[in-house]
């Protein structure tokens, strides 16, 4: 970033840029395959890593849900990773052949040490154009042994739609949902469509809905969320008619209650953002939205205050289909007092829509 960007923080990508490809961490090219839905990442201790992508078909060139989700595992900060593992309840549920898929976009590591592992339940019917709606409710499901068995998959709440975001903060895991089960579309387009936060006060064992945020729903989808520097919290989403501008809200209580609804600029547009706090300020990745010039390429926004960004870059250009859905994790080292970094995991598409998995790291 430029020295004189007020907005920016100043980091080290790996690999470096220009050029920056990434590392590649699943190949599905070999066989053909896909994976764009679900890239739940969690530190379950320092430098013990628990990374999930899905593992699915060709069906509309490849942009579907059809298939179900596996992990590596990292124990030495990201460096090597295990041989990949079906998640268990994801197959299983694929395997039945009842037209349902168990995606899994988001994981949290309690304070007491639980992983909590949300689930996006859809259907599967790979005729339809996305092969990954309507939707139900989702759940979640609860590891005490870091990921190696799972107590059975809960409903989290009543209302069908999906996860966006989760995180921990005083002991709270807090869970952004959209409140729609996509019948008709992915994003908000009906009046009884909302944003949910959903709260857990006892390590994941139950979560009830805290409040519903204040967002115009019509055309807005997506979703993340951050503690801003004063332990405010704040939440964005995305507008289909702007991808130039974000909104975003901001609860100085926990989520009980939100401020006016705003907006943030982002200079090179943005698509299914991820944010995350880190160092001295803040980092939001995504696609570079989905219209117009500068389209589908994947970017990287940082901020000192959550709210105002920098000009952006971008991490890798789009060279076929869509791609570009990410997820980042906080990351430490193995050995006490070791640096954090940033771990960004994401999509890229390979041919046609069907896409590789690649990280890249933020030091």
């Amino acid at each position: 970033m430029s020295d004189d960007d007020a907005t920016g923080l100043r980091f080290e990508v790996e690999p470096p840029d220009p050029p920056n490809e990434g590392i590649l961490f699943v190949d599905h090219s070999e066989l053909g395959r896909s994976g764009h839905l679900g890239h739940a990442l969690v530190e379950y201790a320092p430098g013990s890593i628990l990374a999930f992508y899905p593992n699915c078909s060709d069906v509309n060139d490849g942009h579907n849900g059809d298939g179900w989700m596996e992990y590596k595992r990292s124990e030495d900060g990201g460096r090597t990773w295990s041989q990949p593992e079906p998640l268990a309840y994801s197959k299983r549920i694929y395997d039945q052949g009842i037209g349902r898929s168990v995606m899994c976009e988001k994981a949290v590591r309690t304070d007491g040490g639980a992983i909590v592992l949300f689930n996006l339940e859809c259907e599967n019917i790979p005729e339809k154009k996305w092969a990954w709606q309507p939707l139900s409710v989702p759940t979640f499901m609860r590891s005490t042994d870091n990921g190696i068995s799972w107590a059975p998959a809960t409903l989290m709440g009543d209302q069908s739609g999906r996860i966006w975001d989760a995180l921990v903060h005083h002991g709270a895991i807090l869970v952004l949902e959209l409140c729609n089960d996509s019948t008709i579309h992915w994003y908000g387009n009906r009046p009884e469509h909302h944003y949910a936060l959903y709260v857990s006060t006892d390590q994941g064992y139950t979560f009830s809905r805290r409040s519903v945020l204040p967002f115009d729903i019509e055309g807005r989808g997506y979703g993340a969320m951050a503690i801003l520097r004063d332990g405010s919290l704040i939440a964005y989403v995305y507008n289909l008619a702007d991808e130039k501008h974000l909104d975003y809200a901001i609860s100085d209580d926990g989520g009980h209650t939100w401020g006016v609804v705003q907006t943030a600029f982002m200079a090179k547009k943005i698509r299914n953002p991820q944010m995350a706090a880190f160092k001295d300020g803040f980092v939001l990745h995504g696609r570079s939205g989905n219209k117009g010039e500068g389209r589908g390429h994947l970017v990287l926004y940082t901020s000192s205050d959550g709210i105002h960004w920098d000009a952006g870059r971008y991490l890798r250009m789009q060279q076929a289909g869509w791609g570009a859905y990410s997820n980042n994790l906080l990351v430490g080292g193995p050995s006490p007092g070791a640096p954090k970094r940033v771990l960004i995991q994401a999509s890229h598409a390979y041919e046609r829509s069907k896409t590789n998995i690649y990280h890249w790291w933020l030091k």
